[in-house]
């Protein structure tokens, strides 16, 4: 485990530091305050830019990459959607079972605060369900997957600013608050590692073959 950290310290490092970023945020500011603070700082331009770059942690993108993955090795392919799956059902069971009913920024403002939040034109917004972050999740599914099995020290990074992109399009979008994503990111993480961790000791030959390639 401890070889894989640091195989893959240039996602992980800057993804530390930007945890203990918003945990302090977390201690010191209301998630309103800090909600508010994100929602003042917007342009035309990335209304757009995060209207479109937040559709990459849908739901979608899982099987996507999972098809890509199976023309690479299996054992990728399964750590990535059994990852996946696991953390989509974790979080789900905490925002729909043990939360409940948690307002999501639009609802929150419309019932506590005099605040008028902007508004990205065409999306739509939820009013339910806020912690954490099922997209959040997804992002980070997604692109600490590619880091692992990225041999470039720059792409892994880069994958980092991806899955941090996205995680942030929630905030911006204003279908989440900082608190949502930041523990939605933890469980994508944390989950994809451990699976990964576990399911890279499975010795049968055949998971390490693909689609075009054979034993």
């Amino acid at each position: 485990m401890k070889q894989l950290l640091k195989k893959n310290s240039f996602f992980l490092i800057p993804y530390v530091i930007v945890l203990i970023i918003c945990a302090v945020l977390l201690l010191a500011f209301s998630k309103p305050e800090l909600h508010i603070f994100s929602n003042q700082h917007n342009s035309p331009f990335f209304d757009v830019f995060f209207k479109y770059i937040t559709n990459l942690g849908d739901g979608a993108m899982i099987a996507v990459l999972t098809i890509i993955l199976l023309f690479i090795r299996y054992r990728y392919a399964i750590i990535f959607l059994s990852g996946s799956l696991i953390t989509a059902a974790t979080i789900n069971f905490i925002k729909r079972v043990a939360l409940g009913d948690v307002f999501r920024p639009s609802k929150y403002f419309e019932v506590y605060e005099t605040y008028k939040l902007h508004f990205v034109d065409g999306v739509q917004l939820h009013a339910l369900h806020s912690f954490p972050s099922g997209h959040t999740g997804t992002a980070f599914n997604i692109f600490f997957m590619l880091a692992l099995i990225s041999p470039l020290k720059w792409l892994k990074l880069f994958w980092f600013f991806m899955a941090a992109l996205v995680a942030y399009s929630r905030v911006y979008l204003s279908q989440h608050f900082l608190i949502d994503i930041t523990a939605g990111s933890v469980f994508g993480t944390v989950i994809l590692l451990l699976v990964f961790l576990w399911m890279m000791k499975w010795k049968k030959p055949w998971l390490d073959t693909s689609l075009i390639r054979k034993q």
